[in-house]
C-alpha cells in the first residue's frame, strides 16, 4: 500500500497542546501517522491528497449508539422514555430485531456516520457479531458489546445464553486493529447485583471496557434509591462497578457525591444531548462535572430516540445546553465541546493511545472538512468554525486506520442504494406483519 501525504490542510492536532498547524501535512504510513508537520513533505511514489481550503482533524468519536435502530427510526417519538422504552420500542424490537434485518439496519446507520465524521463508534445492541463485521467491512472502527439484560431479548433467551455470547464476542474480535469487543450491561434497573458483577468480571478478565446506561430519567433515580438504598451511581459504586473502563451513558441525574465518585474512579461519562432532550429526561450538568474532572465524551444515542447520528449537530448541542442552563456563555466553550467529541471519547473508550488526536504513531483515522464552504467562511477561529457552524455535509473524506473510507463524499465500501433498498423492503415486511 502506498504511503499517503495530505497536504496543503489546516490541521486541528487535538493533542495535549491543542496544536494547529495553519498549512501542514500528514504522511500516512500503513495505518499510522508517521509525521506532521508544517509545509509540504515529499516523498517518491506517495499517493498526494490536496487540501486547500480543507481543515483536516480527528474523526469523531460516538461514545453511546444502538445502531441497528435506523430501523426504528420515527417509530415512536414524543412519548417518555419509560413509555417508549416498554410500551413500543422493546416490542417493535421482539417482532423486527434478527440477524438479516441487524445487518441491513447497521449499513445504514453506517452511511450516515461516515458522512457526518464519525470515525469511531461505541455500541450496545443484540447480535453484536453482525456490526461487528459490517463494521469490517465498511473500515469504520468500532467499540462493540452484546447488551446484557435480565429478560429474553431478541439474541438469547436466558442470562446464562447471554453472557455466553458476550464473551464468545469478545474472544473473536479481542485483538484485532479496527473492531475493540466490550461488554455491555444495559442498567442498573435491568440488570441485577450479579449480572453486573458477571459483566465486570468479563470486562476484569480480559481488560476491556464496560458500557452501561446510567442515571439517564428521574424514575431511574428514584426506582433504583427505593430498590437499593441509594442512587444509581452509589449503588454502582458499593457493588465495585464505577472505574476506568467503565463508559457511563446518559448520567443525567447525578448528585454532587455520585459526581466525586465518578472523578474518584475515572468513570467517564457519554453524553447524549439530543436524545435526552427529545425523551425530556433533562440536561447533564456537564459544566460542572467537566470541572469536577470528570472524563466527559458525546454520544447520540440510537435513531429511535435521537432519529440521527451526526455528530457535528451532538458537539454543537452539547456546546449551547451548557450556556443557557448555566447562564454563563464561558460554559463549555467550542474547544471543549471538540475535545469533547473526539480525544475524550478515544479515552472513555480506552483508545486514547491510538485515536481521538493526530499524533505521530497514532492510527490515521482523520476527517476532512470544506472550511471555505459558504456558511463557514470567514474562519476566525477553527474551533467554533466547527462546532457552531459546520454542518455533516461540509464533511468531505474520511479516512480510519489510513483507509480512505469516504472520498468527496462518496462512500467507499457501501452500496448507498442497495442498503437504502433493503431498509424500505424491511419496513414494508414489518408493516406487512403488523396489520
Amino acid at each position: 500500500m502506498k504511503n499517503t501525504i495530505i497536504f496543503n490542510a489546516r490541521i486541528l492536532t487535538m493533542n495535549e497542546n491543542m496544536e494547529v498547524i495553519k498549512n501542514g501535512s500528514i504522511l500516512i504510513e500503513k495505518n499510522c501517522i508517521k509525521e506532521i508537520r508544517d509545509g509540504k513533505i515529499e516523498m517518491p511514489d506517495a499517493e498526494y491528497f490536496d487540501a486547500e481550503g480543507m481543515i483536516v482533524m480527528p474523526g469523531f468519536v460516538n461514545t453511546h449508539t444502538h445502531v441497528p435502530m435506523t430501523m426504528l427510526r420515527g417509530y415512536a417519538d414524543d412519548l417518555p422514555l419509560h413509555t417508549w422504552l416498554n410500551d413500543h420500542i422493546f416490542p417493535a424490537e421482539a417482532r423486527m430485531v434478527t440477524p438479516e434485518n441487524v445487518a441491513v439496519a447497521t449499513r445504514l446507520a453506517f452511511i450516515e456516520m461516515i458522512k457526518s465524521g464519525t470515525t469511531c463508534f461505541n455500541d450496545m445492541y443484540f447480535f453484536e457479531d453482525i456490526i461487528a463485521a459490517e463494521a469490517k467491512k465498511a473500515g469504520i472502527r468500532a467499540v462493540i458489546g452484546e447488551s446484557l439484560i435480565d429478560f429474553p431479548t431478541p439474541s438469547f433467551h436466558t442470562l446464562d445464553e447471554g453472557i455466553a455470547r458476550c464473551e464468545s464476542l469478545v474472544q473473536q474480535w479481542y485483538g484485532n486493529d479496527l473492531i475493540h469487543p466490550t461488554v455491555c450491561a444495559h442498567s442498573p434497573y435491568t440488570c441485577s447485583k450479579q449480572t453486573l458483577r458477571k459483566a465486570k468480571d468479563i470486562t476484569e478478565k480480559y481488560n476491556i471496557p464496560l458500557h452501561i446506561h446510567v442515571a439517564e430519567t428521574r424514575k431511574e433515580v428514584e426506582d433504583v434509591t427505593a430498590q437499593t438504598g441509594a442512587s444509581p451511581a452509589e449503588y454502582l459504586y458499593s457493588i465495585g462497578l464505577l472505574d476506568r473502563n467503565v463508559i457511563a451513558a446518559h448520567s443525567v441525574w447525578l448528585n454532587p457525591k455520585e459526581i466525586e465518585l465518578y472523578a474518584r474512579t475515572h468513570t467517564s461519562v457519554a453524553h447524549c444531548p439530543k436524545s435526552n432532550l427529545k425523551l425530556a429526561s433533562g440536561i447533564a450538568d456537564t459544566d460542572t462535572y467537566l470541572k469536577a474532572g470528570v472524563n466527559v465524551s458525546i454520544g447520540t444515542d440510537g435513531t429511535a430516540s435521537n432519529n440521527t447520528l451526526d455528530m457535528v449537530e451532538e458537539t454543537r448541542f452539547a456546546a449551547l445546553l451548557p450556556k443557557g442552563t448555566r447562564y454563563n456563555p464561558e460554559a463549555v466553550s467550542a474547544r471543549t465541546a471538540l475535545r469533547m467529541a473526539t480525544i475524550n471519547g478515544a479515552r472513555a473508550l480506552g483508545l486514547g493511545h491510538l485515536t481521538g488526536s493526530l499524533e505521530t504513531g497514532k492510527r490515521a483515522d482523520l476527517i476532512v472538512i470544506h472550511a471555505d464552504a459558504s456558511n463557514m467562511i470567514p474562519v476566525y477561529d477553527e474551533y467554533s468554525a466547527i462546532v457552531y457552524a459546520a454542518n455533516s455535509k461540509n464533511i468531505r473524506s474520511s479516512m480510519v486506520n489510513g483507509k480512505w473510507i469516504m472520498r468527496n463524499r462518496e462512500v467507499l465500501n457501501i452500496d448507498k442504494e442497495a442498503t437504502m433498498h433493503a431498509m424500505q423492503h424491511l419496513v414494508n415486511e414489518s408493516r406487512k406483519c403488523n396489520q
